[in-house]
């Protein structure tokens, strides 16, 4: 009579009572006729499914023996996963809700691929986005480098190198001039970006400026203070379609495959009724119309 009485077993047989009649009634929503039992089907696109992917990790095609434990760990595997399923444990699992967005996402891209445009759609694609198709502007320059941590006043040693560049006759020698760098004192055919990858964004842009077959500077980098002198510059040329064909077409690929990308989630957005609470519209509503802009 006294377990009867325990407040314990009370909570136990009404947590039993509640799992039974929740597990009941998923799997009622997942199965209305519950007399039929839910499907579970193993096909032979599964097994030459199980069986490429067994050969592409082992480099070799499986074993009878090795098959059938493919197919076991499959059918366990769709077992567990519908269970869970109507266990609603995929419920609120960031992972999980990644995992199936990262899927489709997959189905779109491979459904969505493009074929071949035609010439028309080529030379549309081309004349619209022509800046993109333009050769960047390239450079050759000499420098000489002068290191702030290892001279005085390098400013003025550099000054003082670049009067004596100006009077000289003809193309001195700057091998004996200025400091030791690690980058080259001669670089050839460098555009903006690489000039900037190396020395630092306004270095480049200064030198981009300066004039042919002229010392120039100081111009300071991440390094210290360097004088220039441009050798020969190439600037900026349209390229021919003939000559970027294959970039042009992948470009347009890539672009069409985007489109209809943002068709299809403005088409999901649609179909679904999105309901936003009113503490956070004002962040949403901006994000969503962004997002279907256009579309």
């Amino acid at each position: 009579m006294n377990l009867v009485k325990e407040p314990l077993l009370h909570f136990l047989l009404a947590g039993a009572a509640l799992f039974g009649a929740y597990t009941w009634m998923n799997r009622t929503a997942e199965n209305p006729t519950s007399d039929k039992p839910a499907q579970i089907r193993i096909s032979m696109g599964d097994i030459q499914w199980l069986t490429e992917n067994w050969t592409t990790q082992w480099q070799r095609l499986p074993t009878p023996e090795d098959l059938r434990g493919l197919i076991a760990d499959y059918l366990n595997e769709q077992l567990l996963a519908r269970e869970a399923r109507v266990l609603g444990l995929e419920d609120n699992d960031v992972i999980i809700r990644r995992r199936l967005a990262q899927k489709l996402t997959f189905l779109i891209d491979d459904t969505m691929r493009r074929a071949e445009p035609t010439e028309n759609e080529l030379q549309q694609f081309y004349a619209a986005n022509i800046q993109r198709f333009r050769s960047s502007a390239r450079i050759s320059i000499t420098h000489i480098y002068f290191s702030p941590q290892r001279r005085d006043d390098a400013r003025a040693d550099s000054m003082h190198t670049l009067k004596l560049l100006l009077a000289a006759d003809g193309t001195p020698s700057t091998a004996e001039l200025g400091d030791r760098l690690l980058i080259e004192p001669e670089l050839r055919d460098e555009t903006e970006q690489s000039l900037s990858n190396a020395f630092g964004p306004a270095f480049a842009r200064a030198v981009f400026e300066l004039k042919m077959d002229a010392w120039s500077g100081p111009i300071e980098s991440g390094y210290g203070l360097h004088l220039v002198r441009v050798s020969s510059r190439q600037d900026v040329n349209l390229l021919p379609l003939a000559e970027v064909r294959a970039r042009v077409v992948e470009e347009w690929k890539r672009e069409q495959e985007q489109l209809e990308k943002d068709r299809y989630l403005a088409e999901l957005r649609r179909k679904y009724d999105i309901v936003i609470d009113d503490d956070v519209k004002a962040l949403v509503v901006p994000a969503l119309n962004d997002r279907t802009a256009d579309k």
